[in-house]
């Protein structure tokens, strides 16, 4: 590989560290990934990013901080309104009965957090399903000792230790279930590398060392040998994209961790649905007009920037996904495309304004309250915002017609 652009690409001394950027991020982090820049040169920022989200202890996912929500960096649909767990119950109540309601039927949630979401599904689940509560059993997939373990206690608390469990993704990919996998917001986190189209090729960008500024910085090189043997690289097409016909110095993410994930989780099913909740679109859609800048995003405190480099260990790194690639990673795995749609259209179909309308016959209800909820199912929905996520449904050994409720809506399928 050709050595990436930069007079400090092997430096090895750190000289003066910028400290206002060292205070804003996590020193230890800082550390190791300045001894690894000064040991082998330049890294890809896949590998930055996995390191700095995924670090054991450190890592922004790996930490005991509490990350998501109205007090941390950003807000997912979960902690906006129960009212989203209890529209994916319904479409998870579907699945049951398609599935011939087995017993156990088991719900597999990646990267669950605090629980929210699992609470809201299995109280919506007691409350309006009772015959699939009962066969339902719940385990929470995650990295995160510390959250895992809060989440296990709260659970405890309510009464459900007996039916959630918790497993890491390792455990999870050797103990296949009849059921379903759940994953909100998790694909968009997955270390990815980016590249720059020149000349109708690609280059990578790599994380080294700048002595003179003190910090990290983003070089150019040669792919990397992991980037290499990716196989839309190797056609030289990104999922059906003409990467030579992109105008030149178009910047795109490209995420292997994501095909590598969604074959795991499909591993881990034996049979029954997948339902994989994120920001992002379909290839044509991704690596086209604007988007062409880079779709690389750091979070912090409800904040956004478009430099990956800052608050090191303190920041959300994410990028959007790319839903054509996991289509083909999960067909490649033995799954089956059920469908794909917006979040807002989902929720639509599985009646996300029938709980509103409940709502207004429940005793105690505050007008204060109804339009806090009223709002946060407006955001939910809002096709300028959370409403323009996706939903992808994937079947193993499961019917896909008639469409899955949150489908029903979408035309045709893939």
């Amino acid at each position: 590989m050709d050595e990436p652009t930069t007079s400090t690409a092997r430096s090895t001394s750190p000289g003066g560290i910028d400290p206002g950027r060292l205070a804003a991020s996590t020193p230890v982090l800082v550390a190791r990934l300045h001894e690894e820049i000064a040991a082998s040169g330049p890294i890809t920022l896949a590998r930055f990013m996995e390191r700095a989200l995924y670090e054991p202890g450190i890592g922004y996912y790996r930490a005991a901080a509490r990350r998501p929500g109205r007090e941390g960096d950003f807000l997912t649909a979960p902690e906006t309104h129960p009212f989203f767990g209890f529209a994916l119950a319904r479409q998870i109540e579907e699945c049951w009965e398609r599935l011939g309601r087995p017993d156990p039927f088991v719900i597999r949630e990646y990267g669950p957090g605090m629980g929210t979401l699992a609470y809201d599904i299995l109280a919506a689940l007691a409350t309006y399903h009772p015959e699939a509560a009962a066969s339902t059993r719940y385990r929470l997939c995650d990295v995160n000792a510390h959250r895992l373990d809060e989440a296990l206690a709260a659970m405890a608390e309510v009464g459900l230790g007996e039916i959630v469990t918790a497993e890491t993704p390792a455990a999870a990919a050797a103990s296949p279930i009849e059921g379903v996998v759940l994953a909100n917001e998790v694909a968009d986190a997955l270390p990815c590398h980016q590249v720059v189209v020149r000349d109708g090729a690609l280059r990578e960008r790599f994380v080294a060392w700048d002595d003179a500024a003190g910090w990290f910085t983003l070089v150019e090189g040669d792919l990397s040998p992991a980037l290499s043997a990716f196989e839309p690289v190797t056609r030289l097409t990104v999922e059906g994209v003409d990467i030579a016909a992109l105008p030149d110095g178009s910047v795109l993410e490209l995420c292997p961790a994501a095909a590598d994930w969604i074959t795991e989780a499909g591993n881990g099913l034996r049979r029954g649905y997948a339902l994989v909740i994120d920001y992002g679109y379909p290839a044509p859609e991704l690596y086209s007009g604007h988007r062409l800048g880079g779709l690389l995003r750091g979070y912090r405190e409800h904040t956004v920037t478009a430099d990956p480099l800052e608050a090191i260990g303190e920041q959300d790194l994410t990028a959007h996904v790319d839903f054509s690639l996991l289509m083909d990673a999960a067909r490649a795995a033995g799954m089956t495309v059920a469908g794909l749609t917006t979040q807002g259209d989902a929720l639509a179909a599985l009646g996300l304004g029938d709980f509103l309308v409940a709502m207004q016959q429940e005793e105690g209800i505050t007008l204060e309250d109804y339009y806090k909820a009223q709002a946060a199912v407006m955001r939910l929905i809002d096709p300028a915002g959370m409403g323009r996520f996706r939903l992808l449904g994937l079947a193993k050994e499961a019917p896909v017609t008639p469409p899955l409720r949150a489908f029903a809506p979408g035309g045709p399928f893939f």
